[in-house]
């Protein structure tokens, strides 16, 4: 009974109970900070990228935020979701490229002539 009080296990049951998966996962990985889950299964659904693997660029130190939508089935699209960037940080960036969708401090960008 000390290890379940211990480590939340009731209080983590009902937070799986009463939260849908998307809503767990917005919470646990950010909508824009610190992995972008959010933002990125937006712009997904959105702008139908479903079908492709988009990169990301984290300009925060964090693990990839390739992970939540790649397949080995997908495409490469010339397409690229930059995390954590200010308008500022965008010197980093060497190709010519559009911005499609802004929201807080993350990007959907489109490389041109690519």
């Amino acid at each position: 009974m000390i290890f379940l009080i211990k480590f939340d296990f009731f209080l983590n049951i009902y937070h799986i109970v009463r939260n849908d998966t998307e809503s767990r996962l917005v919470s646990n990985y950010g909508y824009c900070y610190p992995l972008g889950y959010g933002f990125i299964k937006e712009i997904n659904k959105k702008y139908n990228l479903n079908k492709y693997n988009i990169n990301t660029k984290n300009k925060n130190i964090a693990p990839t935020s390739n992970i939540f939508n790649f397949s080995y089935k997908n495409k490469k699209t010339n397409y690229e979701v930059l995390i954590n960037f200010k308008p500022e940080n965008f010197g980093i960036i060497k190709k010519d490229f559009k911005v499609i969708e802004n929201k807080k401090d993350c990007y959907l960008i489109k490389y041109l002539n690519d």
